[in-house]
């Protein structure tokens, strides 16, 4: 759910250059033409080559193209784009000294990626410098962004956003002859429906429904586990103990986590759904691929369950953010591909094959899935409609730890092998545990 980060440390000297030790030398940024007031730079002419790494789960080699070589090259004929390798990590291509312009992060490691590693740019006086529209993205994808970069500026900017949806199988909802969920329903509501469900038909095990792990409504609500102002842990507050009980509604059914499914596994659940024995899903668009291979299964989708306290918010923006190092020597050249990539014909052309736009204009959002023949008649637009919710501060915490601790705790809540006044009181030792950690590395 959330990624893993590293934490690399650095001599003076790969401070310094830190991309150049082993690398070729990169030729001095391209100048820019004089600028009228209120008019946009113009690059310069001259050949440039933006060195570019995203993992291929953020973009295949063929998005990469469509989305992002073709466009700068029509609009820039002197940029050239170039890939680096994205099945590699990011300490093992700065550990070789490779040159890198910009780089792809997730929200939670973003912003101690970028610090751990030097990269940190504030990228607020280019968009002035291009005249880049801010407001085209929602207060809530901003706020996210800084929050994500650790700062008070923008150190990157969204591709996409993988956005979500609760997911059902009209057969099951047929075969037990339950209603259909309907768009703008509410959690409590879903356990209502999932309760039909979990039983054995004629040696078949059905269930009612997987939400994803714990995260996930941390994510929506906005919950902070930390007061880093303190550096203590919150897990032990109100709004946690309301989390575990809302979201352990969702697992504390009869047969419902037996089996191979006693721990919360996205993978299994949706392979689960796609084999047709379980009745709902919630989950985001990257399911859709696993759909496009199953012609058989009939399915539709209604808004992503909302919680009664946040009317109207889905799941936090969940988009490769892109930043431009501090090491760049391009950094004009890199922040105009950036750009390309932010127009709307790009972001509409991107938003038809199913990976939805981070701007808020309608006309763009409306073309969701349009170019995805496989789901003509799919309730596909209703994963346009909620708000983002904002994202929670991680500092000086790997988002991949605290998942751990959150998980960890939920995980034995939800099969009762803790009550949940000792969930919460463990999981809240353990964060005190892990800020502790942090705080004793950055001494």
């Amino acid at each position: 759910m959330w990624k893993k980060t590293a934490w690399i440390s650095f001599t003076l000297c790969s401070t310094v250059a830190l991309f150049g030790c082993s690398a070729q030398t990169q030729p001095p940024a391209p100048a820019t033409a004089p600028v009228s007031p209120g008019q946009p730079a113009e690059l310069s002419k001259d050949p440039v080559t933006v060195r570019f790494f995203a993992s291929g789960g953020m973009f295949s080699d063929e998005e990469f193209t469509r989305y992002i070589v073709d466009p700068v090259k029509k609009k820039y004929p002197q940029i050239t784009v170039e890939r680096v390798n994205p099945s590699a990590k990011l300490p093992d291509l700065i550990a070789a000294g490779e040159t890198l312009d910009i780089v792809g992060n997730y929200p939670g490691p973003m912003g101690s990626n970028l610090a751990d590693n030097k990269m940190i740019f504030n990228m607020e006086p280019l968009m002035k410098k291009y005249n880049f529209d801010t407001s085209r993205f929602s207060n809530e994808a901003l706020e996210t962004l800084k929050i994500a970069g650790g700062q008070s500026y923008l150190a990157g900017l969204p591709a996409y956003t993988n956005t979500f949806a609760l997911f059902y199988n009209k057969d099951i909802f047929d075969k037990f002859g339950v209603p259909y969920p309907k768009d703008g329903i509410y959690w409590d509501e879903v356990v209502e429906i999932a309760k039909k469900f979990n039983r054995s038909d004629n040696g078949v095990l059905y269930r009612g429904i997987f939400p994803d792990g714990i995260g996930r409504i941390q994510q929506q609500l906005s919950i902070p586990f930390a007061d880093f102002g303190a550096n203590k842990s919150l897990l032990s507050n109100e709004q946690w103990r309301e989390a575990f009980q809302t979201w352990g509604t969702l697992f504390k059914m009869p047969q419902l986590t037996e089996g191979d499914f006693k721990v919360p596994n996205a993978g299994k659940n949706q392979t689960a759904f796609v084999d047709g024995t379980l009745a709902m899903i919630a989950s985001h668009s990257n399911l859709l691929n696993s759909l496009k291979k199953a012609p058989q299964l009939n399915w539709d989708m209604v808004t992503y369950p909302q919680h009664r306290k946040s009317p109207g918010i889905g799941q936090r923006m969940d988009s490769p953010i892109l930043s431009i190092t501090e090491q760049s020597k391009v950094k004009d050249a890199a922040f105009l591909v950036l750009d390309t990539l932010l127009s709307n014909e790009v972001q509409a052309d991107m938003t038809r094959n199913g990976r939805l736009t981070v701007l808020k204009d309608d006309k763009v959002k409306s073309e969701f899935g349009k170019g995805l023949a496989d789901f003509n008649g799919k309730n596909l637009s209703v994963m346009t409609k909620l708000k983002f919710a904002v994202m929670t501060p991680f500092k000086y915490l790997p988002d991949g730890d605290v998942d751990k601790v959150l998980t960890k705790s939920f995980n034995a809540y939800i099969v009762d092998e803790k009550d949940l006044n000792t969930a919460l009181r463990e999981a809240d030792e353990d964060m005190n545990r892990l800020i502790q950690e942090k705080l004793n590395l950055k001494k």
